[in-house]
């Protein structure tokens, strides 16, 4: 298979459950992924909370998602016959989780960000709105806090929990060293942080020398050059889909810049 990505071999860091349905639409693509997950996702231990939350369903006026793994986790604990407060998510991923489980959200924002949400709610929320906010344990507050501003009554609820994985370390320092990747992707800033801590006694910077960075959106763009990383893709849409057109483009332009300059190695 012949196009900009043929031959390019692509970390894909995200976690094992997530990581297979990317690592496919790059061999469509024509790349070779290479999976090596940086973070692992696992149930929240505060069962009872979550049973509890959802038994006072009904009581709620808004259910927000801030990830598909926040739906995953917490639609389980309901039963098909409860009745759903108004639902609210973020991000295209999360909108179609949604959607497996026969829920259409009332409120998805234009841009897929935290930001992007509370722009959409705030004609929405009504002070003393009662919202459930179904997250991860490293989600930011951003959400909670404009919630709180906008005068609704907000109950947090932990439905897993994202942790740094090393495991897969001497590969990915042996990889770097001998220059098997192409390309690094990050899916979340979780997913930054923990190859940041894996680094804390290398030379980043020589490990990295003509290793090409992509980022799935800002916040994970943000987290990585507040590291130290140079971004070289981030997509306007924050998709894997996207992500992998803004890769393909990038490499497209790269050999086109080559053969001007009458070198067609990249």
């Amino acid at each position: 298979m012949s196009g900009p990505l043929s031959g390019k071999t692509v970390l894909v860091t995200r976690g094992k459950e997530q990581a297979k349905a990317f690592s496919e639409k790059l061999r469509k693509a024509g790349a070779t992924p290479i999976e090596i997950p940086l973070i692992s996702i696992s149930p929240s231990s505060h069962r009872e909370e979550i049973e509890r939350c959802v038994r006072q369903l009904p009581d709620y006026d808004w259910l927000i998602f801030t990830s598909a793994n926040g739906v995953r986790f917490f639609f389980p604990f309901v039963k098909k016959e409860t009745p759903l407060p108004k639902v609210a998510v973020v991000g295209k991923k999360t909108a179609a989780a949604l959607k497996t489980y026969g829920v259409s959200p009332a409120a998805i924002p234009s841009e897929f960000v935290a930001e992007g949400m509370i722009e959409a709610l705030k004609p929405l929320v009504k002070p003393r709105d009662r919202v459930l906010l179904v997250k991860g344990n490293l989600a930011r507050p951003v959400l909670r806090d404009a919630l709180i501003n906008m005068g609704a009554d907000v109950t947090d609820l932990i439905v897993y929990e994202t942790l740094m994985n090393e495991s897969g370390k001497e590969q990915l320092l042996y990889l770097l060293r001998e220059r098997k990747l192409d390309v690094i992707t990050f899916t979340s800033s979780s997913t930054v942080q923990s190859f940041i801590r894996m680094m804390e006694e290398e030379d980043i910077a020589s490990l990295l020398s003509g290793c090409v960075i992509a980022c799935i959106g800002p916040i994970t763009k943000e987290t990585a050059e507040k590291a130290g990383l140079a971004v070289h893709i981030c997509p306007d849409e924050y998709t894997i889909d996207d992500m992998i057109k803004e890769m393909e483009l990038y490499f497209a332009k790269r050999t086109m810049e080559g053969k001007i300059n009458g070198n067609i190695t990249i």
